[in-house]
């Protein structure tokens, strides 16, 4: 069964490169009013207050680790996201329980999967992110497929997070109406 799993993952991004997957312009493609059909709804977030990452299958075994890759999205959190606050809500079990029951829509949050399927050599990778609210939480969603070694895996799997993020904050800033200068 991982022998179809891992054919069929890597499959798919034969012809594509990670990094090309992640720039998908899709989104910025859009007329202004589509673009605010399927993007208004981020007018509405004041702050961000929950980014989660899950490892799936062999992430663990090759090095990844939630806890150090959780803070390093929260680091580039504050490089992408100018202006907009972070409060973390997992530290308050109470304001995450509050946020969830309200279905609040002016707390963002974004998530992470990271699916890795293999210990070496070929490795095949899922990576998906989707960002909304806690009323909506999967208003922008992407995700990319790539393969490796467990030499290359990691570190093109941070790349893809980053470029993820980048790639959400580039639409949650457009729908607003903000530039972010560093």
């Amino acid at each position: 069964m991982k022998v179809i799993w891992m054919v069929g993952l890597l499959l798919v991004p034969l012809f594509l490169t990670p990094p090309a997957l992640a720039q998908s312009k899709v989104s910025m493609d859009l007329t202004e009013e589509e673009f605010d059909l399927f993007y208004g709804l981020f007018k509405d977030i004041q702050s961000f207050g929950l980014i989660s990452l899950a490892l799936v299958g062999d992430a663990e075994r090759i090095g990844l680790s939630e806890q150090s890759l959780t803070r390093f999205l929260d680091e580039k959190f504050t490089e992408h996201f100018c202006n907009i606050r972070y409060q973390d809500l997992s530290q308050d079990a109470s304001r995450l329980a509050e946020a969830i029951a309200l279905r609040d829509k002016k707390i963002g949050l974004i998530t992470f999967r990271v699916w890795v399927i293999g210990e070496d050599y070929p490795m095949a990778y899922h990576v998906r992110c989707d960002a909304g609210s806690f009323q909506n939480p999967n208003i922008w969603s992407e995700e990319v497929l790539g393969h490796g070694s467990s030499r290359t895996v990691p570190t093109a799997i941070r790349e893809i997070l980053d470029e993820l993020l980048q790639q959400f904050a580039r639409v949650f800033l457009k729908a607003r109406g903000e530039r972010c200068n560093p």
